[in-house]
């Protein structure tokens, strides 16, 4: 496991870090908001046992890749299949964990020709849907509602955000913990007895590394219309979510799923959003993908 950068066709900097066997079974993960290329699986016996190649690219801004102005969900889809070019991936899966979601499926859109499958974990659903902030913690629903109707001061806070969180990302995990469910509480804290959280750490000072610009343009972009077309996706998709999750709450997903062609859903009873945490169910979404 290395960083790797890769030079897009604009002069642009991508960010990617490859997980497992050259050879593998072929996965594009995207990462949450905020986020990063470090998932920390190099680690991870399913990741070896399971013959898988999973690569991490990072959004515009985010750890090593070059900002773009006035970026769109649908543009992350042209970097992947640069990205893809370059690795001499003609074919592969996609898989977006919570705010990364939106970017799995304008790949799955724009690029169905490729992808083999697409897999929803903790996605984010589109805010329009019907009572979108039922379930949902209070520091998610006010970033979302701020991003909006008060973009400007959105922006004055994550820049105290950004700040804060490269220079103690352990005080916001500490605050984060407030805004999860039970079962996420108790994932977050075998993570640190078992001595993982300095992964978990890296992902978030990463994601801050440029600054807030790139988790402001995000909380932009997934909070107004996405101008994705769902009926353009062929691959099957793979919808993952937990019946108690504070941070992407359940009932928006549910009203999600019956807006997607051909999509499986997985509910899982008790489960928060750190679906990838959990050892079982990252073996079925792992499953799931090399049925497809």
């Amino acid at each position: 496991m290395k960083d790797s950068l890769f030079t897009l066709a604009d002069g642009r900097d991508l960010g990617y870090i490859e997980y497992g066997n050259p050879d593998g079974v072929p996965i594009f993960l995207f990462h949450g908001t905020p986020g990063s290329r470090i998932f920390g699986l190099e680690n991870e016996p399913l990741v070896d046992k399971e013959n898988l190649r999973i690569i991490t690219p990072e959004r515009p801004g985010y750890g090593l890749s070059s900002p773009i102005k006035d970026r769109s969900i649908a543009c992350f889809s042209t970097d992947i299949e640069e990205l893809a070019d370059y690795l001499e991936i003609q074919h592969f899966h996609v898989a977006g964990v919570s705010g990364g979601g939106p970017y799995t499926l304008a790949c799955a859109s724009n690029l169905s020709s490729r992808v083999l499958s697409t897999s929803l974990i903790a996605s984010a659903a589109p805010t329009e849907i019907e009572g979108y902030f039922k379930g949902m913690s209070i520091g998610n629903k006010f970033a979302l509602l701020m991003s909006k109707y008060f973009p400007w001061l959105l922006k004055a806070i994550l820049k105290n955000v950004a700040s804060y969180s490269r220079k103690k990302p352990e005080k916001v995990i500490d605050e984060l913990r407030s805004q999860l469910c039970e079962w996420d509480v108790k994932v977050l804290d075998n993570m640190i007895m078992k001595g993982q959280l300095e992964s978990l750490v890296e992902h978030i000072r990463e994601a801050y590394r440029q600054g807030y610009s790139a988790h402001y343009s995000d909380l932009l972009l997934v909070s107004r219309p996405r101008g994705i077309d769902y009926t353009r996706i062929k691959s099957p998709i793979f919808m993952w979510h937990g019946v108690s999750d504070t941070l992407m709450p359940i009932h928006p997903a549910r009203k999600f799923a019956d807006m997607l062609p051909n999509c499986k859903i997985y509910f899982i009873e008790s489960a928060g959003h750190f679906l990838l945490e959990s050892e079982a169910i990252g073996s079925n979404i792992v499953r799931a993908i090399k049925s497809a």
